[in-house]
């Protein structure tokens, strides 16, 4: 592959990325746009097209031999369609590797955004050395990928490690997806900012509400974790109860897959040892105690780019 060059494009709700690898998988150029679901499909779909074209005009599109793309889920890998994701509301059913090919005449793979941050992990990261590992990614919502023997684990039809819609407690909050108790509704970015404001609502006094300036419906989970750094009391039990959570999903997949480390990823993973510490309890209280030593927690290594870097990785695969 000697002269020749791959995009890697991550879509998500509030952003996407772009960006521009030899096969090496360096990063030769870079671009970040807002999203702007709201617009609908069509003109995202244009924004996107646009931006890998000034993406590769480094080297030139003639060569570019691949474009791999990680995006929020769920998706049909096999047809590269975009289903029905809670983070892009107004996507629904498309066919987003089809608009691809016919705009750039070349190879396009669409992936999951999570399954890709996984094979980031492994191929470049924190799970390097290791056979098994899930990752989560943990921001606005939770997402997942698994891999299994160095391999990353498929679903039949539809993109697998839905994680973030573990069932952690049957009689808990409402999720995006209309399911209730899902980890997602009660550990992502979103359900601890919820949690904060619900607390301050009802009475309880925290740093907080000057954080805000006393509009709640500005307070951020990146708020609550810096309060908590800060040793104030309710930020520290909502970040150490959405860790909690984490765990009892954590350990799920551990007596399930066996796997040999848990990554933690996404926005939420700069916490640190605020939420990987309750995990780490969850696990030392309640994973059958075969299990309790053997698998590693810990805090992605490529943070943001883990999507990038898997997207690449798993084209540069493709081309061979």
């Amino acid at each position: 592959m000697n002269d020749s060059f791959i995009i890697a494009v991550d879509l998500g709700g509030t952003s996407f990325r772009v960006a521009l690898a030899d096969s090496a998988a360096t990063f030769l150029n870079r671009n970040a746009e807002p999203t702007r679901a709201s617009d609908g499909p069509r003109i995202g779909m244009q924004r996107i097209i646009e931006t890998i074209r000034t993406t590769a005009s480094t080297v030139g599109m003639e060569k570019i031999k691949g474009i791999a793309v990680a995006t929020a889920g769920p998706i049909d890998p096999g047809n590269g369609v975009i289903l029905t994701p809670p983070s892009l509301p107004s996507w629904h059913n498309v066919p987003l590797k089809q608009h691809l090919k016919e705009a750039f005449h070349i190879p396009v793979w669409v992936e999951s955004d999570a399954d890709m941050a996984a094979v980031g992990e492994h191929r470049f990261g924190a799970g390097q050395g290791y056979d098994r590992l899930v990752y989560f990614t943990v921001s606005t919502g939770i997402g997942g990928g698994i891999i299994i023997d160095g391999q990353l684990l498929r679903g039949s039809k539809i993109s697998a490690a839905e994680i973030g819609h573990i069932i952690v407690d049957p009689r808990g909050p409402q999720c995006n997806c209309g399911g209730k108790g899902h980890v997602e509704a009660m550990a992502s970015g979103t359900a601890i900012a919820r949690m904060a404001k619900e607390r301050i609502s009802h009475g309880s006094a925290s740093s907080l509400v000057e954080l805000c300036q006393n509009d709640l419906s500005r307070l951020t989970a990146e708020m609550v974790v810096a309060a908590a750094r800060k040793g104030d009391n309710l930020a520290s039990e909502v970040v150490h109860e959405a860790g909690t959570s984490l765990g009892i999903a954590v350990v799920s997949l551990m007596h399930t897959l066996d796997p040999d480390i848990v990554i933690i990823g996404g926005g939420v993973s700069n916490a640190g040892d605020l939420i990987l510490q309750p995990i780490r309890e969850v696990i030392a209280d309640r994973a059958m105690i075969d299990f309790r030593n053997r698998t590693k927690v810990v805090q992605s290594a490529l943070g943001d780019d883990s999507g990038l870097y898997g997207a690449i990785a798993f084209g540069l695969d493709k081309l061979g």
